[in-house]
């Protein structure tokens, strides 16, 4: 074959994932089941990278990022001809620069493929072997590739929570009985790539649904469930008011079968299931309420497939449970106040008699050392944060830790989010600083939330800045110099950003690198760019469900609490009314009565996407937010499938002096606009947008 310049770029037409599909088909056998719909929805996200020889598909690496800031490969497939070519390494290099923050490059293959050997010489080293799930699979090795080696990322190495994927009784048969049509598409959720990210199971009522089956399937299944399916235990009287739930949306059984599904549902809620998976059409129509209800998924393994990232995310994000939880951070007083031992890492070496002394010293020093611990209704510690406060207002997180009877709930996963958003008293808007955390035995599910959530690693430590006001290019650009040069940061930390200043905002398709600058020195603006900003009308309950606890009428938070604020939320629209880019700033116009906070601009927070479909799809895509159920969904649009319109958005600043609709206007019109009535979403001028953000960080006297 000729020798080609070999070129690696996402793929970006229908023919483009259609020649990649092509390739996939060649090697069908060996990767597993992968349906149409994954390989879309990869394309949508830019994980699929092809590698091109001229005009011919020479192969692609399919991957996805996860919760544990890796970047974890699916497929990474090259044509035999290209064999010699080295088009693998150069597909992986290809990762390595698209993602230069991530940890590391995690893929699974059998110990018997002769790619393992191709991986070893690529650079890759073995973390563990262990059993493959497909029938007749040997063991699997997992390989990683280092990215961004850096002693905080060593936790990655610990065993990490696999979420619990439940099967009814007719997908445990399609994946064990290879004579079925379903077995393909079923036996996917035993794919090589999937196999230690989550855990099939099934109920102790499998057995039975078993026994209503004819022989010879009764006693090979029984025995195949036996000897190769764990089951779920569940605290029974969890089950039973789970049940009961179930029952209100799905009604009485109708026979042994329904009343089966019904507690197999509700045994995957009382667990915390990531999903309850299968093909039921009678169970699947009941798939909205059941989520909206239960907080728990229901999908065909198909779509469990497709959209397993989103799946995954739901089960350990959902913020509805936070809201609801009473939470409160207070000032420590003494060390007696709560129990120490749920706070040491005794695994790693820490002892209890010196973090107590530890703890003991920063006390008796509170001018230097703020500590604070979060309650909740049920519980008077569930976190502990001890903070230097530093020369010039900098803060070093020393001490990060969340309960251990929170590791490994949904509850515990939320509160990681929030406190790697904006940990407790670590800084207020207006003021310049900087955060670091440098707890050598911080709780590793912090750690990971802080690496998704613009920290960036040096000199040992994760590291966030904040930079209130607005910046020109050239005076972000200085203030980094002086901040590196005085001492103030590290040069590598201030070289990370910098690199992000650098780069040419004006160029149009660079707008997601001004909103990840505008990231990395929240709350700060640039005033250069292409970002757009658009003034989003919303009303006042969802405005203080969403991101404003100032408009609570009996507020059930401390009013000091940062936590209030979601880090991550979404907003419905109708196409018509939402902003038309899927990045970009917003303002949101609180409407309604003013003696209740509304007629303002009350916030700005980040865009970061934009998705339409019908109704029933963007709840199973946002629900894990869980401000909106079902019903308010329906309340709104009416019918299921009526088009709507999601609206994700993060890193929410409330404005110090809410502006007001006449104000907001006059702004307006003196940056040559029409006054609005904000009914829709209005894009603004980037010169309208720093005056209205100008004016709300000016404090009212």
């Amino acid at each position: 074959m000729t020798d080609h310049e070999i070129v690696v770029r996402p793929i970006e037409t229908a023919d483009e994932l259609d020649a990649v599909k092509e390739i996939y088909r060649t090697q069908k056998a060996l990767l597993g089941f992968f349906p149409d719909e994954a390989f879309q929805q990869r394309a949508d996200a830019k994980q699929i990278l092809i590698a091109w020889s001229d005009s011919d598909a020479a192969g692609y690496v399919l991957f996805a990022t996860n919760q544990r800031y890796e970047v974890r490969i699916t497929h990474l497939c090259v044509k035999p001809d290209y064999g010699n070519r080295k088009i693998a390494k150069q597909l992986i290099a290809a990762l390595v620069e698209a993602y230069p923050n991530r940890s590391r490059i995690r893929l699974n293959c059998r110990v018997d493929y002769e790619a393992a050997g191709r991986y070893r010489r690529m650079g890759f080293s073995e973390l563990r072997r262990f059993p493959g799930k497909k029938q007749g699979g040997s063991e699997l090795i997992a390989f990683a590739l280092a990215i961004n080696e850096t002693p905080l990322f060593d936790a990655l190495d610990e065993p990490s929570e696999t979420a619990t994927v439940v099967c009814d009784t007719m997908v445990c048969i399609d994946i064990e009985d290879q004579d079925r049509p379903h077995h393909k598409a079923s036996s996917g959720l035993r794919a090589d790539w999937l196999v230690d990210e989550i855990n099939l199971k099934v109920t102790p009522g499998i057995f039975a649904d078993l026994g209503r089956q004819a022989e010879p399937l009764r006693s090979d299944m029984i025995s195949a469930v036996k000897t190769g399916w764990d089951q779920v235990a569940a605290d029974h009287l969890e089950v039973e008011r789970q049940l009961r739930e179930v029952r209100q949306i799905m009604g009485e059984p109708k026979d042994d079968s329904s009343a089966s599904d019904q507690r197999h549902i509700a045994i995957a809620a009382a667990i915390e299931a990531a999903a309850f998976v299968t093909r039921d059409e009678e169970v699947l129509s009941f798939r909205e309420q059941i989520q909206s209800s239960l907080g728990l998924r229901l999908l065909p393994p198909a779509e469990f497939i497709t959209e397993y990232d989103a799946v995954l995310n739901s089960h350990r994000y959902q913020y509805r449970e936070l809201s609801r939880s009473g939470i409160e951070r207070r000032r420590v007083a003494s060390i007696d106040e709560f129990d120490l031992k749920c706070f040491i890492d005794s695994a790693g070496g820490e002892s209890l008699k010196v973090f107590r002394a530890e703890l003991i010293a920063m006390l008796a020093a509170p001018r230097e050392w703020e500590i604070y611990r979060v309650c909740s209704r049920s519980d008077e510690c569930i976190a502990l944060f001890a903070i230097r406060i530093l020369d010039g207002g900098a803060r070093d997180i020393q001490r990060l830790r969340l309960s251990r009877r929170l590791v490994g709930t949904r509850f515990g996963r939320i509160l990681a989010e929030y406190f790697a958003d904006q940990p407790l008293g670590a800084w207020r808007s207006g003021q310049r600083r900087t955060v670091t955390i440098s707890d050598r035995f911080a709780t590793p599910l912090v750690l990971g939330a802080c690496s998704r959530r613009g920290w960036c690693q040096a000199d040992g430590a994760l590291w966030r800045l904040s930079l209130p006001g607005q910046w020109s290019q050239d005076s972000l650009s200085a203030e980094l110099s002086a901040m590196s040069d005085s001492g103030i940061v590290p040069v590598e930390f201030a070289e990370q950003i910098s690199r992000s200043v650098d780069i040419d905002h004006n160029r149009l398709g660079n707008e997601v690198e001004t909103q990840q600058l505008e990231r990395l020195i929240h709350p700060g603006k640039v005033t250069f760019g292409q970002l757009p900003t658009w003034v989003i009308p919303i009303q006042p309950r969802w405005a203080q469900e969403l991101f404003d606890f100032r408009l609570w009428d009996l507020p059930l938070f401390d009013p000091e609490t940062s936590l209030v604020i979601n880090p991550d939320s979404a907003y419905y629209k109708s196409p018509r009314q939402g902003p038309s880019t899927p990045f970009g700033r917003i303002l949101w116009y609180v409407s309604g009565d003013k003696r209740k906070g509304g007629g303002r601009v009350r916030a700005c927070s980040t865009l970061t996407k934009r998705v339409q479909g019908t109704v029933k799809n963007l709840f199973r895509e946002f629900q894990r937010f869980g401000v909106y159920e079902w019903r308010h969904l329906m309340e709104n649009f009416k019918d299921a499938d009526a088009q709507g319109l999601a609206i994700e958005f993060t890193s929410t600043e409330l404005f110090e002096t809410p502006i007001t609709f006449e104000v907001v206007n006059d702004v307006l019109e003196s940056h040559g606009m029409k006054r609005q009535q904000f009914i829709s979403a209005v894009l603004i001028p980037d010169s309208a947008f720093q005056e209205i953000y100008s004016r709300s960080t000016q404090r009212e006297h």
